[in-house]
C-alpha cells in the first residue's frame, strides 16, 4: 500500500520576494484593470484569451489518478501483528495454487480467556516445536473476531493436508471446534468471502474447495463447517 508522505519530508514553500512598485505603475495597472473590466470582448479575442501567449492550445486539466484497488472486506493480520517467529529451514517451495482446504483448530486448552493472537502463537508454538514443521502449517487462518490472520507465507507449502496433499494447496483454517457448533457469524462470513476471493485470484473452481477430511481419515473441519463447505461448493 502506498503511503503518504509526512510532512517533515516535504520542502520547505519558497517565499515571493515583495519589492515595492513606484505608485504610479501601481495606479495605471489599476486603471488598466478597470478599463479592460468594461469593454466588450469579441469571440476572437476571447479565443485569443484562452490560447497561450505562444498561440498554442490550453494545456488540458490534470488526469485523474489511476483508480486504487478496493481494500479486502475483512481485516488482515500480518504475522509481525501476532508475533509469529521466524521459518526454519525444512521447507518446501509451492510454485502455485491450484486448490483450497479448509480446517478447523479443534478445541485449545483455554482459548476462551485467549485471545485470537496468542492462539496462533500457541498453534505455530505445537507446530514448530512439537511436530517438528518449519511453521504454522496453514497459511491463513479466521479468528474469531472475523480477522484473516497470517500463517506460512504463500510460496511455502503448507503442513496441513497429509504429506502430498499439501502439493499446491492453500490451507485455511478457522479457531475452534465445529463439531456440532458453527463458527462465530464473522468467521464464516470472513471464511465465504476469503474463498471467493482466492478462487478468483487463483482461477479456483468451485470443485477444488475441500474440506481436511478428503484427504485423509479426520474429523476436521467438524461436521458442522465441513456441512457449511458443501453448501459453499453447491453454489456454483
Amino acid at each position: 500500500m502506498c503511503e503518504s508522505v509526512p510532512p517533515e519530508c516535504l520542502p520547505a514553500p519558497e517565499r515571493a520576494v515583495q519589492r515595492p512598485l513606484a505608485r504610479r505603475r501601481v495606479l495605471m495597472g489599476l486603471g488598466g484593470l478597470l478599463l479592460a473590466s468594461c469593454m466588450p470582448t469579441s469571440v476572437a479575442q476571447q479565443r485569443r484569451q484562452a490560447r497561450g501567449p505562444d498561440g498554442s492550445a490550453p494545456c488540458p486539466p490534470p488526469a485523474r489518478p489511476p483508480s486504487q484497488p478496493a481494500p479486502p472486506p475483512y481485516v488482515v493480520v500480518p504475522r509481525a501483528g501476532w508475533g509469529a517467529e521466524s521459518l526454519k529451514d525444512n521447507h518446501d517451495p509451492m510454485e502455485r495454487i491450484t486448490r483450497l482446504t479448509v480446517h478447523h483448530t479443534a478445541e485449545i486448552a483455554g482459548m476462551g480467556e485467549r485471545t485470537d493472537a496468542d492462539l496462533m502463537k500457541g498453534i505455530q508454538d505445537f507446530h514448530r516445536n512439537k511436530r517438528g514443521w518449519a511453521d504454522i502449517g496453514y497459511h491463513f487462518v479466521i479468528g474469531r473476531d472475523g480477522k484473516v490472520y497470517e500463517g506460512r507465507g504463500l510460496s511455502i507449502q503448507g503442513a496441513h493436508a497429509g504429506g502430498g496433499n499439501n502439493k499446491e494447496n492453500l490451507g485455511i483454517s478457522v479457531i475452534g471446534d465445529f463439531s456440532t457448533a458453527m463458527p462465530t457469524s464473522a468467521a464464516i462470513r470472513t471464511l465465504s468471502r476469503f474463498l471467493r476471493a482466492a478462487q478468483q485470484r487463483y482461477g479456483i473452481g468451485m470443485d477444488q474447495v475441500y474440506g481436511h477430511r478428503e484427504f485423509k481419515a479426520t474429523a476436521c473441519p467438524g461436521d458442522s463447517l465441513f456441512s457449511w463447505v458443501e453448501r459453499y461448493r453447491a453454489r456454483a
